[in-house]
């Protein structure tokens, strides 16, 4: 860690005992810098999520953030203290999260367990409120900390209308997707100007998403890759870089074998969160932009 030394006259046999003690021939007055802050931001992927080691947790009656560390903001955490020593990871990610509820909160999963019951659950770190309002409290807080900054934020604004589409199928997606992307396109420009008018110097990465359900059903791609797009679109105008995961997971090789591999979807719970080698490989590509120049 850099210090700042002011150097002071050396009087007496006290003095001159700390000079030998010290080697810089005086006194000193040291002033630390802050340590650097990687703030990670998003939904269930930031916060590293695999469901049935989760439900396991909630099943013996407690769940531990801390065990959630094979995530992609585990990966690019470690390979920044490599070379940022006393790296502090501040991890606001909430499983269930939107785009809607990233701006109004409250986070569901930790005030009612959203979508996994009705009793709270704990994040890596709590915060009141809404997402975006505590991670602009933190940026004000730490105005030159803060280094790096991770979001992942959209799927869950899709899944919803799968969800509501569920007993309907494509037709009804393709009819209500176009509107809702419209919310989403605003919500993150939203975001990400404000967390670039919060942190103007910072490092800002945003994942992209792949699409799980292509390993029983391709026919989906097209409403993942129009989020992607406007995904993408809104963290250009932030100045923010994007982190391409759609080609990795969804365009390389065999894509059914592809996503069994890097994903759970094709367990018995056909978890859609990524394998241990699911966020290993994202994190290696936010590893690779946040190491561009």
């Amino acid at each position: 860690m850099k210090t700042a030394v002011r150097r002071h006259r050396v009087r007496g046999l006290a003095g001159a005992l700390f000079c030998l003690l010290v080697g810089l021939g005086g006194p000193t007055s040291v002033v630390a810098e802050p340590a650097p802050t990687y703030l990670a931001l998003g939904d269930s992927l930031a916060y590293g999520l695999q469901i049935d080691k989760l439900k396991g947790q909630i099943a013996n009656g407690a769940v531990r953030p801390e065990s959630f560390d094979t995530g992609y903001v585990d990966i690019l955490a470690a390979d920044l203290k490599r070379s940022a020593a006393g790296l502090t990871v501040v991890n606001l990610g909430c499983p269930g999260e939107s785009t809607t509820s990233f701006i109004a909160g409250p986070c569901g999963f930790a005030t009612t367990g959203k979508p996994f019951g009705t009793t709270p659950l704990p994040l890596h770190i709590p915060y009141q409120g809404a997402q975006l309002a505590a991670a602009t409290a933190y940026l004000g807080a730490h105005p030159e900390g803060v280094g790096t900054i991770t979001l992942d934020i959209g799927i869950n604004d899709l899944r919803a209308v799968q969800t509501a589409c569920a007993d309907q199928g494509a037709d009804c997606i393709a009819t209500r997707w176009p509107t809702a992307l419209k919310g989403t396109e605003a919500n993150l420009k939203l975001i990400l100007g404000q967390l670039r008018e919060a942190a103007p110097r910072a490092r800002i990465l945003v994942g992209t998403y792949y699409n799980w359900l292509a390993a029983a059903d391709q026919g989906g791609d097209r409403f993942v890759e129009d989020l992607n797009r406007v995904i993408i679109a809104a963290a250009a105008d932030a100045g923010a870089r994007t982190v391409l995961v759609f080609p990795t997971f969804n365009r390389t090789g065999n894509p059914v074998a592809r996503l069994c591999a890097l994903t759970l979807f094709c367990t018995p719970g056909h978890d859609l969160h990524p394998s241990d080698a699911g966020y290993r490989t994202i994190g290696d590509l936010f590893v690779a932009a946040a190491r561009q120049p």
